[in-house]
């Protein structure tokens, strides 16, 4: 007898596994919305399809059926049933495609193996789901019916076999529907993973080299039950990335403080302090680390977005803990200076209340080890003395060890660790450097400038009015001012990567533009922004130049040619990033070139060597705008000091005129796309109801379309939405426009217009079929109140509602024993990320165009598609790198737990809009 062996069981996501399956679901999510706005048929399935693809291929086990999970819930919250089911299809496919890759199938195992895990089960299910719902189901063959006679009708005369032929046919079809519905799902299931397979391989294969490296393992997981006891903490010849082994003692109660240069191991030793074994030495503490545990370590990361997990503030302190874990959150806000954010969605808060709320998450757990690993780095003077003092503060009140490894003078301080750098190699930025292409011109113009947020939209926010502004050819000057006041919006139209409002902004009299040979953006946080491998190509590509320009150029900025220019990018510290996108840029020789907080994060030497090669730019007539916090370093550049405040600039009456106030005549300009998970300003009865309540309200409106989809069905549900949107106090502005695909369905109409089906009337001679027109026009009237609901669903919900009801059901799941905590956790962390990935897919679009070459006024269709493939592979490796980041923060969080705290009850308002909605459809039902 053939002995079976058992298969160990599956093991489950680590942390960047599923942060990874929430990005890439996300990203498939946000595909299948935009290809429902700009239809480009079957071509959007296979786009949607390459991010799940890339995750499958990459991830074995269960990280697939996750983000596929995570793409269609999202995509229903944001768009409805029909993205929702693009998605589903799409993440199927991608799904396959990708674990074909990853285990070599050939094309036709692919897909045949598609026949039996897509294919069969769905067609099952679509038999099953037309069969419980018959009208539906005629009113979906119907469509069928009536295109045809239209058709038939048009090619009779012509073509009479063939339109013989295609009656036969559709009336198989459509009498066998139960044979012809599975028969249909295999072809195209064979069909379109072939054709998905061979689309997708190349860029399956292009895009591993510029995927990160993983990250698992670069943070210590906490034991379950090992006794956790950090302090204190004795750390005895340690090695680090560079320079000699290190020894360090942290105790309760004591201020530690790391400097050193980048690269010279900070973050190395951080994590030894948080539990990572070292690669040589001894760590000696009375017990575990125990990272993310109550009563262990907890740390603070530099980039503030990356670790916060939470959707809401409150949430965010509750992220990772056990579920029912006690959480005093107005005292916890309070004592870090957040007080009466609790209901607030985190993605409002700036850099500093950011950092501000992480410390807070620290509290919750009453950490014995707090390490902040250079998290006032990317913050302002003002907010990084606050960061600064509330750690400190720990020390005294709390008596936690704190390590706080920082570039900046911290202060007071109890022991000072200065680790050395590597040695600077012979020539590195030593010799003379300028632009090798010497801009000709760069004189900049803003008249009559209204720089708003959401113009013409209920989120309209007013940010800069009637700025007058003109910086000369080769001058450099610094815009400062305080947080919130404008400083980047304003950077990015100088760039012309954002247009104003009203008023012009003009490079050299002509209309400004982005570009090598206009002005080009150095944006704050660089990894986003670095679009190829390895340093080497990243500097060709971006600068348009030879490897012997692009090494003199790393050259100036310190970065030895022969150290970096191979190296992956994801293996450089934040401030060697800085600098390798500078060099791109600077290398471009624009005309003008706008810097967002260019010495961030720099240590010494390397803010010496960029200085210098600004310096150098500005000489050979570069024109420098330089956004800063700290104007002091660059003082002796810059010919003048801008400051925005209060909705203007102020500075030199040479430089600025006095704000004007733009004609009244011109119209604001509308920006060309608005955000998708967009929220209502304002209370409303809407507003105040339950989550739950309008996803069953929605829910029952798509269940009593299936079941009678007639023209009182039809009306109900209509009346449904307007009555809704009285509730929500739908503003205009928020109504949403009709989608282009709204446009194919005209030939559907046509043709059933010019069909047979009665009743059938005399208009100018031509018989028109009313029938007809009636199905297709009923038929899509129901496909639109889906999307409608949707838009109204997502337009009255904050995505802070979410994640509770998504905690009940984590813990209704634990109590009926089916494990629904990793689901709900991966779709809290796509609705946490959704918001930041289509910030930085739209940052990371305008910085791929801005790379175009010199002198190129029409870009011909074969770049326009290969921009796009190269557009999909840099969305998914941003996508990739978020997660890397978000899953170390749920690491330092200790893992999976609560994702926010109690759902809101539902109450009397949710029991009568439960009611009302009930009694109107079973109105339209019963009509």
């Amino acid at each position: 007898m053939r002995r079976f062996r058992r298969s160990p069981p599956r093991r489950p996501l680590d942390a960047v596994e599923l942060a990874e399956a929430a990005a890439l679901g996300d990203l498939v999510a946000v595909v299948c919305v935009l290809t429902r706005l700009f239809p480009v048929g079957p071509i959007g399935v296979v786009v949607a399809a390459f991010p799940l693809a890339v995750l499958s291929s990459r991830r074995p086990g269960r990280a697939g059926p996750v983000g596929a999970l995570v793409a269609v819930v999202v995509a229903f919250l944001v768009a409805g049933v029909g993205p929702a089911g693009t998605a589903a299809s799409a993440a199927s496919l991608g799904w396959l495609v990708g674990v074909g890759a990853r285990r070599s199938w050939p094309t036709v195992r692919t897909a045949l193996t598609g026949v039996v895990v897509l294919a069969v089960p769905t067609s099952m299910v679509g038999i099953a789901l037309l069969a419980a719902f018959p009208a539906y189901r005629e009113l979906v063959l119907d469509q069928l019916r009536t295109s045809w006679s239209g058709l038939a009708r048009l090619l009779r005369g012509a073509l009479p076999e063939f339109v013989a032929a295609g009656d036969r046919a559709v009336r198989a079809i459509t009498e066998y529907w139960w044979v012809t519905l599975p028969a249909i799902a295999v072809v195209s299931t064979l069909l379109g993973v072939a054709v998905a397979a061979w689309i997708l391989a190349r860029p399956l294969r292009s895009v591993q080299r510029l995927l990160p490296t993983d990250l698992a393992g670069r943070l210590p997981t906490a034991r379950p039950g090992a006794p956790v006891a950090p302090l204190p903490l004795r750390l005895r010849g340690v090695a680090l990335p560079s320079g000699p082994p290190v020894d360090l003692d942290l105790d309760a109660g004591r201020f530690v403080v790391v400097t050193g240069p980048n690269g010279a191991g900070k973050s190395t030793l951080g994590r030894v302090v948080a539990g990572r074994p070292p690669a040589e030495g001894t760590v000696m503490r009375p017990g575990e680390a125990g990272l993310g545990v109550v009563g262990g370590t907890g740390m603070v990361f530099q980039r503030p977005d990356s670790q916060v997990l939470g959707v809401r503030v409150a949430d965010d302190l509750r992220w990772g803990l056990p579920p029912g874990h006690p959480v005093p959150v107005d005292e916890l806000l309070a004592r870090v200076g957040l007080e009466g954010t609790g209901d607030r969605e985190t993605a409002t808060l700036s850099g500093g209340e950011l950092q501000r709320l992480a410390v807070a998450a620290l509290l919750a757990r009453a950490p014995s080890v707090v390490v902040s690993d250079e998290s006032t780095a990317m913050l302002d003077p003002e907010g990084r003395t606050e960061v600064t003092d509330l750690l400190r503060s720990l020390t005294r009140t709390e008596g936690v060890g704190v390590l706080h490894i920082t570039h900046h003078d911290p202060g007071e301080a109890d022991a000072v660790l200065a680790l050395p750098g590597a040695p600077t190699p012979p020539g590195a930025g030593g010799g003379p450097w300028g632009p090798p292409r010497p801009p000709a011109g760069g004189s900049l113009r803003l008249r009559g400038v209204d720089v708003v947020h959401d113009a013409g939209t209920p989120w309209r926010r007013p940010v800069l009015s009637g700025v007058d502004l003109d910086v000369p050819a080769g001058r450099m000057v610094l815009l400062t001012g305080p947080n919130g006041a404008g400083k980047t919006s304003l950077a990015w139209v100088l760039a012309g990567l954002a247009t104003p409002a009203r008023g012009t902004a003009t490079l050299d009299g002509a209309p400004l533009r982005n570009g090598r040979d206009g002005a080009l953006l150095a944006v704050q946080h660089a990894r986003p922004a670095l679009l190829r491998p390895t340093v080497g190509e990243e500097v060709e590509d971006a600068a348009g130049v030879g490897p012997r320009t692009a090494d003199t150029t790393l050259a100036a900025l310190g970065l030895d040619p022969a150290t970096y220019r191979d190296r992956p990018v994801d293996e450089l510290s934040g401030g060697e990033q800085r600098r390798v996108l500078l060099a791109g840029l600077l290398g471009a020789g624009p005309r003008v070139l706008v810097l967002d907080e260019p010495l961030a994060g720099l240590d010494t030497d390397a803010a010496t060597a960029v200085r210098e090669a600004l310096r150098a730019a500005r000489a050979a007539g570069t024109t420098l705008v330089v956004v800063t916090h700290d104007i002091a370093p660059l003082a002796d550049l810059g010919d003048a000091v801008l400051r925005v405040e209060d909705g203007a600039v102020h500075g030199p009456p040479e430089l600025v005129r006095p704000s004007s106030t733009p004609s009244s005549i011109e119209r604001e300009r509308r920006p060309r796309a608005v955000g998708a998970v967009r929220t209502l300003p304002g209370p409303s009865v809407l507003h105040r109801t339950w989550v739950g309540t309008k996803i069953a309200a929605l829910a029952a409106t798509a269940l009593a379309l299936f079941l009678d989809p007639t023209w009182p069905t039809l009306g109900a549900a209509t009346l449904l939405l307007v009555v809704g949107a009285m509730a929500a106090r739908l503003p205009r502005g928020a109504v949403p426009r009709p989608p282009r695909w709204l446009l194919l369905w005209l030939p559907a109409i046509v043709l059933s217009t010019i069909g047979t089906r009665p009743p059938l009337v005399d208009v100018l001679g031509t018989e028109l079929s009313l029938g007809g027109l009636e199905r297709v026009v009923l038929f899509l009237g129901t496909t639109l109140v889906s999307l409608l609901g949707a838009a109204l669903l997502i337009a009255t919900t904050p995505l802070g509602a979410f994640p509770p009801l998504l905690e009940r059901l984590a813990r209704l799941g634990r109590r009926v024993r089916i494990p629904l905590r990793t689901p709900t956790t991966a779709i809290a962390l796509g609705l946490r990320l959704v918001p930041l990935l289509l910030a930085e897919g739209r940052t990371a679009w305008l910085l791929i165009a801005q790379r175009q070459p010199v002198g190129r006024a029409v870009t011909p269709l074969r770049e326009q598609v290969r921009t796009a493939v190269r557009a999909a592979m840099q969305a998914c490796a941003m996508a990739t790198r978020r997660a890397a980041e978000t899953g170390e923060a749920i690491t330092a969080r200790g893992g999976l737990g609560a994702v926010a705290g109690p759902d809101q009850r539902p109450g009397r308002r949710d029991l009568a809009v439960l009611l009302v909605v009930a009694a109107v459809l079973v109105v339209g039902l019963w009509i």
